[in-house]
């Protein structure tokens, strides 16, 4: 992973509604809140206070500092609250007591750097930092307890809004640009820290019970993997300090975690963010003595740093990468089975959960995971038993998916949940995948065995025969073409991959152009029955080797929108991603040592190309550069035996994938039960979504 930290314009009252949709922020929240006239006024601080640590030693002398984030953009220079105050003998306490929010929704952290960890002298590399959230939130019972725990979740978390200067000249701020959704992704990554550690403690939180609505779902962090990190950064903070290159903890901690064309760090938040950020620990730095002679990577050699009495307990074994995961599962209910899965446009992810016969269901997540409805009957259609398959988001929140058994296409309407719609379309076949447009109009494929398929498009987002255009497939490779999973383009152009099982087919994609049901339908459902109809025009053109049109394909399955009018596919049993445009060929990327089954696909806000490895547990995901001189290089681990990619113990039979507003990657474990939702923190770049929004404002593959 390469060093990744480099638009509608914000009202406060989009925000608001934005930030209070959002389920579990670090403090809560309410309209008023972000509306009332005081919002945006300044509000005299309560005192708070706490304590630092070095592990298990009291950090003496440590500067300590309140700050509001940065507004200015990713890594933006942020606002100190009042004046700093140092760490006191004997337990490394402090008190903050005069400072000012700029409002009551300013985003806060405090920072500790310097101090003596208990030794001869002071330690100019220590930077320890916790995430606050709101500062209107912060009272007089406030306690922050700051170590390398609380430092690595907030690094984890945060990362992605951390400043692009490192070394010596950085400011060590996270920072956001003053736009809705990038406003969203920095107060969802301030409350995803508490998922990780308690701040009042400084412990790794184990598991943690989410109620809400009369629904429960528990989490599993990777505490122990997140104890490793913090283990590693005390090996520098408790010790005398040093420099990258030198054969000092911090020297080698320093030159370990930097990205290959990166600054290297000078403190350690810089460095635990650079782990957050390049989990390989990846960059060819060979002039550095490693602390054990065995050790031939930069992985083993920091893995080394943690001393054989650590003070947090942390993996017995030397992990393949660093990043950090956090598991939900809800049994039986919410979550079962999940299979596939969106974000919408606060965060919250939607999970479409396909078990059986009779528990499937639509679960919606809040950005931190606390269940907020998992919903069995929409527009009065039971789907427990009906197996829906796909989903994808509008614009306007709405959640469409479509259901394989009894050839249902459904609209669920969050806000008002009585208006969603449930309808049986014109066309044959089963409905299998869907994708929207920038204008809401909703297209899915028709998987069928018959020698015509269809597309149907529903016209502006409306769920109805009166807006019903379907165009006939006419077999542009062959007969048996049955179109899977479906995505739109940034110009409009929508592609499918081919789920046929007759030979050859299964190597196909379709992309569909010119269609103009929006203008030449005057009578509805508006349907074409014959290859001569003159009412509506398409042009299919079957993306296949044997017309040189693309490289060698191999069931391609899951398929995204990248920038520039690129398609990423995944080609399930070559294990390869393939990218194409409707002008150029494209190019395969990837092989058996870095993906495993690859299916589900996602591009985050940096065009990067997430791929999910449909292996059992433990499962994986891959990252792949996907724009640039350096597009296909696969960034997460490689190995010639399983496992490979980002593997995590809580991913299994991975199934889909999104990305959120704050760059976490989220994996659906496909099986019954016990298989939940994975949630990688900050792995990927802030992404604006849904998808249909991205298309809409022209930002697919751009960040918030």
């Amino acid at each position: 992973m390469t060093n990744r930290i480099f638009g509608m314009i914000a009202n406060r009252a989009a925000v608001a509604l934005l930030l209070c949709g959002s389920a579990s922020l670090v403090t809560g929240c309410s309209s008023s809140q972000f509306l009332s006239g005081t919002d945006t006024q300044p509000m005299a601080g309560a005192t708070i206070s706490g304590m630092a640590h070095g592990g298990n030693q009291p950090i003496i002398g440590a500067t300590v500092q309140l700050w509001a984030v940065g507004a200015g953009g990713y890594g933006s220079a942020a606002s100190k609250l009042g004046s700093s105050v140092q760490t006191l003998s004997p337990g490394g306490t402090f008190t903050l007591g005069s400072y000012t929010c700029p409002s009551a929704s300013t985003q806060t952290y405090i920072t500790a750097s310097g101090g003596n960890p208990g030794l001869s002298s002071n330690n100019s590399n220590i930077m320890l930092a916790t995430a606050l959230g709101n500062c209107g939130s912060l009272t007089p019972s406030t306690f922050i307890f700051m170590n390398e725990v609380v430092t690595a979740a907030t690094a984890y978390a945060l990362g992605q809004y951390f400043t692009t200067i490192f070394g010596a000249a950085s400011t060590d701020s996270f920072g956001a640009p003053n736009t809705t959704q990038a406003q969203v992704g920095i107060v969802n990554a301030m409350a995803t820290v508490n998922n990780l550690v308690s701040t009042t403690s400084g412990n790794a939180v184990t598991s943690q019970t989410l109620t809400n609505n009369g629904l429960t779902v528990t989490t599993a962090p990777e505490s122990a993997k997140l104890n490793t990190i913090a283990d590693i950064l005390a090996s520098c903070i408790n010790s005398p300090g040093g420099t990258a290159g030198d054969s000092s903890n911090c020297g080698m901690l320093f030159s370990g975690v930097v990205t290959p064309t990166g600054t290297a760090p000078t403190d350690t938040l810089q460095a635990a963010v650079y782990m957050s950020l390049n989990p390989t620990s990846t960059n060819g730095n060979t002039d550095w003595p490693p602390p054990s002679g065995t050790c031939t990577s930069n992985l083993c050699a920091l893995y080394a740093l943690a001393s054989s009495s650590p003070p947090y307990v942390g993996v017995s074994a030397q992990p393949i990468d660093w990043t950090v995961g956090i598991q939900y599962t809800g049994g039986t209910t919410p979550l079962n089975d999940p299979q596939n899965m969106a974000a919408d446009s606060g965060g919250n992810i939607w999970v479409i959960n396909h078990n059986g016969t009779t528990s499937a269901s639509l679960t919606e997540l809040g950005p931190t995971g606390t269940p907020q409805v998992n919903v069995s009957t929409i527009g009065g259609q039971s789907i427990s038993a009906i197996q829906p398959r796909n989903e994808a988001i509008d614009t306007n929140g709405n959640v469409w998916l479509d259901t394989t058994s009894s050839a249902r296409v459904l609209e669920y309407n969050a806000a008002a949940p009585a208006s969603s719609v449930s309808l049986s379309p014109a066309g044959g076949g089963s409905p299998y995948g869907i994708s929207i447009d920038g204008s809401n109009n909703v297209f899915y494929t028709h998987e069928s065995s018959s020698a015509t398929a269809t597309v149907e498009e529903f016209l502006g987002g409306n769920l109805a025969a009166g807006s019903e255009v379907e165009y006939a497939l006419y077999s542009p490779g062959g007969t048996n073409q049955q179109p899977e999973f479906a995505a739109l383009d940034t110009s409009g152009n929508l592609w499918m991959t081919n789920g046929s099982s007759t030979s050859g087919l299964e190597n196909n994609i379709f992309q569909m152009s010119g269609y103009n049901g929006s203008t030449a339908c005057t009578v509805f459902p508006c349907v074409a029955t014959t290859v001569g109809d003159t009412t509506l025009t398409q042009t299919y053109t079957n993306m296949n080797t044997s017309t040189g049109s693309i490289p060698a394909l191999s069931e391609p399955f899951g398929i995204a929108a990248g920038p520039g009018g690129v398609i990423w596919t995944a080609g399930t049993t070559g294990n390869v991603v393939t990218n194409m445009t409707s002008t150029t060929a494209g190019t395969n990327y990837g092989s058996a040592t870095t993906l495993n089954k690859p299916s589900y696909v996602a591009v985050d806000g940096t065009g990067n190309v997430w791929v999910t490895n449909n292996t059992s547990s433990p499962g994986s995901v891959a990252e792949i550069v996907g724009t640039g001189t350096n597009i296909g290089t696969v960034l997460s681990p490689a190995s010639s035996t399983p496992p490979l990619g980002f593997s995590h113990a809580g991913i299994a039979s991975a199934s889909g994938i999104a990305i959120d507003p704050s760059g976490n990657v989220w994996v659906a474990s496909s099986v019954a039960t016990t298989g939940g939702v994975f949630e990688i923190v900050g792995a990927a770049a802030p992404t604006v979504t849904p998808i249909a929004l991205a298309l809409k404002n022209g930002t697919v593959g751009k960040k918030p």
